[in-house]
Protein backbone atom coordinates (compact mmCIF):
# COMPACT_ATOMS: atom_id res chain seq x y z
CA UNK A 1 0.00 0.00 0.00
CA UNK A 2 2.88 2.13 0.47
CA UNK A 3 4.50 1.90 -2.34
CA UNK A 4 1.20 2.25 -4.25
CA UNK A 5 0.99 6.15 -2.29
CA UNK A 6 4.35 6.74 -3.50
CA UNK A 7 3.82 5.69 -7.45
CA UNK A 8 0.92 7.74 -7.45
CA UNK A 9 2.19 10.62 -5.80
CA UNK A 10 5.16 11.01 -8.66
CA UNK A 11 2.39 11.82 -11.42
CA UNK A 12 0.77 14.40 -9.34
CA UNK A 13 3.85 16.22 -8.75
CA UNK A 14 5.16 15.66 -12.15
CA UNK A 15 1.36 17.36 -13.42
CA UNK A 16 2.30 19.98 -10.92
CA UNK A 17 5.44 20.99 -11.92
CA UNK A 18 4.56 21.06 -15.30
CA UNK A 19 1.64 23.39 -14.41
CA UNK A 20 3.68 25.34 -12.49
CA UNK A 21 6.01 26.00 -15.22
CA UNK A 22 3.68 26.46 -17.95
CA UNK A 23 1.92 29.15 -15.70
CA UNK A 24 5.73 30.67 -15.25
CA UNK A 25 5.84 30.32 -19.00
CA UNK A 26 1.85 31.81 -19.41
CA UNK A 27 2.77 34.91 -17.23
CA UNK A 28 6.44 35.63 -18.97
CA UNK A 29 4.63 35.79 -22.18
CA UNK A 30 2.08 37.74 -20.82
CA UNK A 31 4.58 40.23 -20.02
CA UNK A 32 6.38 40.58 -23.22
CA UNK A 33 5.20 43.18 -26.03
CA UNK A 34 3.84 41.45 -29.23
CA UNK A 35 6.17 40.45 -32.01
CA UNK A 36 9.15 41.10 -29.97
CA UNK A 37 12.07 38.89 -29.88
CA UNK A 38 11.38 37.68 -25.85
CA UNK A 39 7.59 36.61 -26.95
CA UNK A 40 9.09 34.83 -30.05
CA UNK A 41 11.81 32.76 -27.96
CA UNK A 42 9.12 32.29 -25.19
CA UNK A 43 7.13 30.36 -28.16
CA UNK A 44 10.35 28.58 -29.55
CA UNK A 45 11.45 27.33 -26.43
CA UNK A 46 8.46 25.45 -25.32
CA UNK A 47 8.02 23.94 -29.30
CA UNK A 48 11.38 22.19 -29.13
CA UNK A 49 11.03 21.25 -26.14
CA UNK A 50 7.75 19.37 -26.85
CA UNK A 51 9.54 18.32 -30.53
CA UNK A 52 12.36 16.78 -28.80
CA UNK A 53 9.98 14.84 -26.25
CA UNK A 54 7.70 13.92 -28.74
CA UNK A 55 10.79 12.54 -31.57
CA UNK A 56 11.96 10.54 -28.30
CA UNK A 57 8.54 9.18 -28.02
CA UNK A 58 8.03 5.23 -29.29
CA UNK A 59 4.58 5.79 -30.84
CA UNK A 60 1.73 3.01 -30.47
CA UNK A 61 1.12 1.07 -33.94
CA UNK A 62 -2.80 2.80 -34.69
CA UNK A 63 -4.63 0.82 -37.13
CA UNK A 64 -5.33 2.40 -40.59
CA UNK A 65 -8.86 2.76 -41.45
CA UNK A 66 -10.77 4.65 -44.32
CA UNK A 67 -12.08 7.29 -41.81
CA UNK A 68 -8.21 7.64 -40.14
CA UNK A 69 -7.16 8.48 -43.66
CA UNK A 70 -10.11 10.89 -44.32
CA UNK A 71 -9.56 13.02 -41.16
CA UNK A 72 -5.68 13.11 -41.81
CA UNK A 73 -6.53 14.50 -44.65
CA UNK A 74 -8.72 16.85 -43.77
CA UNK A 75 -6.56 18.01 -40.97
CA UNK A 76 -3.46 18.23 -43.51
CA UNK A 77 -5.68 19.96 -45.98
CA UNK A 78 -6.57 22.98 -43.33
CA UNK A 79 -2.60 22.86 -41.77
CA UNK A 80 -1.59 23.33 -45.07
CA UNK A 81 -4.05 26.22 -46.10
CA UNK A 82 -3.70 27.89 -42.62
CA UNK A 83 0.64 28.10 -43.08
CA UNK A 84 0.01 29.04 -46.74
CA UNK A 85 -2.15 32.60 -45.43
CA UNK A 86 0.54 32.94 -42.37
CA UNK A 87 3.55 32.66 -44.36
CA UNK A 88 1.74 34.94 -47.69
CA UNK A 89 0.94 37.42 -44.75
CA UNK A 90 3.96 37.56 -43.31
CA UNK A 91 6.27 37.91 -46.31
CA UNK A 92 3.80 40.57 -47.38
CA UNK A 93 4.05 42.93 -44.27
CA UNK A 94 5.97 46.21 -45.35
CA UNK A 95 7.92 45.73 -41.64
CA UNK A 96 8.19 42.36 -39.89
CA UNK A 97 8.50 43.87 -36.36
CA UNK A 98 4.53 46.01 -36.87
CA UNK A 99 1.24 44.59 -36.68
CA UNK A 100 -0.14 45.25 -40.65
CA UNK A 101 -3.82 45.09 -41.49
CA UNK A 102 -3.31 45.11 -44.58
CA UNK A 103 -1.80 41.74 -44.65
CA UNK A 104 -2.65 40.31 -41.32
CA UNK A 105 -1.20 37.28 -39.76
CA UNK A 106 -3.38 35.19 -36.94
CA UNK A 107 -1.27 37.27 -34.54
CA UNK A 108 -2.64 40.34 -36.01
CA UNK A 109 -6.24 39.46 -35.86
CA UNK A 110 -5.69 38.36 -32.35
CA UNK A 111 -3.99 41.18 -31.21
CA UNK A 112 -6.89 43.79 -30.20
CA UNK A 113 -8.25 41.10 -28.46
CA UNK A 114 -5.23 40.19 -26.34
CA UNK A 115 -4.32 43.70 -25.95
CA UNK A 116 -4.64 43.82 -22.12
CA UNK A 117 -2.59 42.13 -19.60
CA UNK A 118 -4.88 39.88 -18.25
CA UNK A 119 -6.31 38.41 -21.50
CA UNK A 120 -3.15 38.08 -22.67
CA UNK A 121 -2.60 35.72 -19.80
CA UNK A 122 -5.56 34.04 -20.50
CA UNK A 123 -4.52 33.67 -24.12
CA UNK A 124 -1.48 32.13 -23.01
CA UNK A 125 -2.96 29.61 -20.72
CA UNK A 126 -5.30 28.39 -23.74
CA UNK A 127 -2.02 28.36 -26.13
CA UNK A 128 -0.64 26.60 -23.84
CA UNK A 129 -3.14 24.14 -22.66
CA UNK A 130 -4.23 23.55 -26.18
CA UNK A 131 -0.77 22.43 -27.45
CA UNK A 132 -0.45 20.35 -24.26
CA UNK A 133 -3.67 18.62 -25.07
CA UNK A 134 -2.69 17.77 -28.44
CA UNK A 135 0.43 16.91 -27.80
CA UNK A 136 -0.54 14.52 -24.82
CA UNK A 137 -3.23 12.79 -26.71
Amino acid sequence: MTGEAAGSARPFRRQLVLLAVGAALAAGGAATRPFSWSATALVMVPMVVVLVLVFRARPERIPRTARLRRGVAVWSALLVVASAWEAYAFVRQPDRTRANYAHPTLSTLLDPALEHWPLRLAGWLVWLGLGWWLVSR
